[in-house]
């Protein structure tokens, strides 16, 4: 072979490296691109907006399931055949029932849902703007329930941590929805300084024959702890046989006294409840 051919043969070795050089370089500067085409976007959020993005799933379950209504007509109608059990029994003082009122009569999940696409918490200034709207919905079931017993002669008080300046709005709210009011002494709510609600049902007992009690917190019918979540089971386990019998419990997953145990009963800030939220869940 001559050398005029052999350096032809390299010339061409070399052209091919480079070229192939040129494509993997291409090739790489292309890849970058590609991947980050592939890449799902970050999103940024403070503590307060994540901490509120929680809520979402159990205040869409409690607006848009079934199952959360089915829950509530379930329990009026429990509530209605306990109820007509005991009218037939005499006794020496008036029928009476005590209800909470938020998500036990009312429904105020538009403010939960309000505060999440917000970004937000909960805030007694926001809350009362929410209450004197005075447009919350009746839960399902209770317009039917609180008719029959208001015609059987049955004594409704209202039971609530709302405050008593709340009390008008709570009112003609009720009366909107069609709901039984019986007079303004009916309304028993929170009063500066008082914590508990057994003071005020202790209160209606004292002229009334109490026979069942509503709520969507275990503080509607004892003192349960706020701070332990073991002292609240042993108190349910002691008080069990009271639900479905004296207790009618609704459902509530978007928040409670139960949220409060979950953080021990402290104060914390958005970032500090978001840790102790994922300290509880229980996997495998």
């Amino acid at each position: 072979m001559t050398s005029k051919k052999i350096l032809n043969l390299v010339s061409l070795g070399l052209s091919l490296v480079l070229i192939s050089g040129c494509t993997t370089n291409g090739e790489k500067k292309v890849a970058p691109s590609q991947d980050k085409d592939k890449q799902e976007k970050v999103v940024r959020l403070t503590n307060d907006q994540l901490r509120a993005r929680e809520n979402t799933m159990a205040t869409l379950w409690y607006q848009q399931s079934e199952e959360a209504k089915a829950l509530y007509l379930q329990g009026y109608q429990v509530a209605k055949q306990r109820l007509d059990t005991l009218l037939s029994q005499a006794t020496d003082k008036p029928y009476s029932i005590v209800l909470d009122i938020d998500e036990t009569v009312l429904d105020n999940s538009p403010y939960q849902a309000k505060n999440i696409k917000e970004g937000t918490g909960f805030t007694p200034d926001s809350w009362d703007k929410w209450v004197q709207k005075k447009s919350a919905k009746a839960v399902a079931g209770a317009k039917d329930f609180l008719q029959y017993a208001n015609d059987k002669g049955v004594q409704i008080y209202y039971v609530s941590d709302r405050t008593t300046k709340q009390v008008e709005p709570t009112m003609e709210n009720l009366e909107k929805e069609g709901i039984p009011v019986q007079g303004k002494d009916h309304f028993l709510f929170l009063e500066e300084g008082v914590k508990s609600k057994e003071g005020r049902r202790q209160k209606v007992q004292e002229t009334t024959n109490l026979v069942l009690l509503f709520g969507d917190n275990l503080l509607d019918f004892a003192e349960f702890s706020k701070t332990s979540h073991e002292d609240r089971r042993k108190l349910l386990d002691q008080l069990h046989a009271e639900f479905g019998s004296k207790f009618i419990i609704f459902p509530n997953p978007m928040y409670g006294s139960w949220e409060s145990s979950v953080y021990n009963g402290q104060k914390l800030d958005s970032e500090g409840q978001i840790k102790a939220r994922d300290k509880a869940l229980e996997a495998y």
